[in-house]
């Protein structure tokens, strides 16, 4: 029997990046969400480096990278650039959340309602009724997801690491690594608390994914509670829950490992006699990832869909015909009636 179930969450990461890959319009939409808010913030430096470089430095010159004297030359208009530039960064961060927070709602609505096996609704139509439709159950999920973020960073760099990690177990002063007994332990010691801290991280945003995930497939609307379930669903089946979130980000990070090592090639070999097949080469890599990452988001939503619906079942639904009568496909009369009714009944 538990041979059975590990073959049938075996494939649950492919399938889930199959059917994600499979809705093109929905990541387009989504990849060309976040590109116009790239292209509002670049815009402003895009015009600034126009009028900074017009007659006033060689052509292809600074191609490669902004060299010291450009720095030197330059440095009152760029911390001007920075300040001018700072807020609106910081407002299309925050819209870039919010897109992210109604985006999840979209994909949960397609996958849910199209069906975890074969299903094939690629319909914007449904991925914005989604996002809308949940856009408020998910803003509180996402509230809770920075409490406990706050918190990770707490237990990592806060008192308990520095009284329970520190002062307790490695017997510092006040947290002073100097006095261990080689420079390799004390960056033992940090790689250790980056390791803690990375995995927690993680740890919370798969929460969150699953939590989502359990508020829209079964319709309720107390994100505490739903977390709450979603621990206990974490405790009940630790691997087969975490396994395929695991497998996504191995998947994410090879792809974008990949293209990673392309831009820094081509990067590294810009020089002024650089073409512009090197300039596209670095915005096609650019536009891959992005739009891998949102690929991969999407199968996220649908892998935990997949272990939702098989761990934690069908949710229980009112049946709407419960009290009434009629073919399968046709028309439904309840029982009963009134005589103040204008509706058709049937009496027993």
């Amino acid at each position: 029997m538990a041979s059975d179930q590990v073959n049938r969450t075996r494939w649950v990461s492919v399938r889930a990046l199959r059917a994600a890959a499979g809705r093109v319009s929905v990541w387009s939409a989504c990849w060309a969400a976040m590109v116009l808010l790239a292209l509002v913030a670049a815009t402003p430096w895009a015009h600034w480096f126009d009028r900074a470089l017009d007659h006033s430095y060689a052509p292809g010159s600074l191609v490669g990278s902004l060299d010291a004297v450009f720095r030197f030359d330059q440095r009152a208009a760029l911390d001007s650039m920075r300040d001018s530039t700072a807020q609106l960064g910081a407002g299309l961060a925050l819209l870039a959340i919010l897109w992210g927070v109604f985006s999840a709602g979209g994909w949960l609505r397609i996958f849910i309602e199209a069906g975890l096996e074969g299903g094939k609704d690629r319909s914007l139509r449904r991925f914005l009724g989604g996002g809308a439709g949940s856009f408020w159950r998910f803003f509180r999920v996402l509230l809770l997801t920075l409490v406990l973020l706050s918190l990770a960073g707490w237990l990592a760099f806060g008192w308990p690491w520095k009284t329970l990690v520190l002062d307790f177990l490695l017997d510092t002063d006040e947290g002073n690594l100097e006095v261990l007994a080689s420079e390799s332990s004390a960056l033992s010691v940090g790689w250790v608390q980056t390791g803690l801290y990375s995995s927690l991280v993680a740890l919370i945003l798969v929460w969150a994914d699953y939590t989502r995930t359990r508020l829209a497939y079964h319709g309720t609307r107390s994100t505490v509670w739903a977390g709450l379930c979603t621990c206990g669903l974490f405790f009940r089946a630790p691997v087969r829950s975490l396994r395929p979130m695991i497998l996504l980000l191995a998947a994410e990070a090879l792809v974008l490992w990949g293209i990673g090592s392309l831009v820094w090639e081509v990067n590294t070999g810009l020089d002024g006699s650089s073409g512009s097949w090197s300039i596209l080469q670095l915005l096609l890599a650019s536009q891959v990832a992005l739009a891998w990452r949102i690929i991969t988001r999407g199968a996220r939503y649908r892998a935990a869909l997949t272990v939702t619906r098989e761990l934690v079942g069908v949710p229980d639904l009112p049946d709407p015909w419960a009290g009434g009568i009629g073919g399968p496909g046709g028309p439904q009369y309840p029982v009963g009636g009134s005589e103040d009714s204008d509706e058709y009944a049937v009496v027993l």
